[in-house]
């Protein structure tokens, strides 16, 4: 049974994730009675992948109460270093080692976890009840002006009700499609 450390990706995504760190968790499902065997391969296999060139850090998390998966987290400078790492003959081994006591395994690769940390910090803080109506009042008015301007006069002569729902389907569309998106942007652009 061959068992990738971190699983396939296409070469091509290096230069897109290289410049960044890549962090690597690998979940994995014992044979049962086999858990001490594995535990002294985790050890040896975070021993050998801490030396390896570009690693930052390697640990083993004990599986919960509820969670019958042992995990093992490595993190690489840069996911060309990973790709070494993925491709040295110290994992081939430690691989090879593993194949006996892994049932299966679960693994998922991280980029840039450390924005993870700094969010809290970075969030925009919580506005009050009279600013957050201000500024949705402010994201509005333009837009009732418009359809007041622009689309009352074509449709005066239709019932008031079919008025309302011509009028609220286009701002909402306006909103969902243009106004959201921006404003999404800009957020983004403040908490950088």
């Amino acid at each position: 049974m061959s068992v990738a450390l971190s699983g396939p990706f296409d070469t091509a995504q290096l230069p897109r994730i290289a410049p960044q760190p890549v962090t690597v968790t690998i979940s994995r499902a014992i044979r049962p009675g086999l858990e001490a065997q594995y535990l002294v391969w985790a050890e040896d296999a975070v021993a050998t992948v801490r030396k390896f060139h570009g690693c930052l850090g390697a640990g083993i998390l004990q599986p919960g109460p509820d969670d019958g998966g042992h995990q093992i987290v490595f993190r690489f400078v840069d996911g060309v270093h990973l790709r070494r790492w993925e491709r040295s003959p110290e994992r081939a081994e430690l691989v090879a080692r593993a194949a006996p006591f892994v049932q299966e395994e679960r693994i998922t690769r991280t980029v840039g976890v450390e924005d993870w940390f700094d969010l809290p910090s970075r969030a925009a803080p919580k506005r009050g009840f009279l600013r957050g109506v201000a500024t949705e009042v402010a994201w509005a008015y333009p837009l009732g002006i418009g359809a007041s301007l622009v689309l009352a006069p074509r449709i005066a002569q239709l019932p008031t009700g079919v008025r309302v729902v011509i009028s609220s389907a286009l701002i909402t569309a306006i909103v969902r499609l243009g106004v959201s998106p921006l404003r999404s942007r800009l957020r983004s652009r403040r908490n950088l």
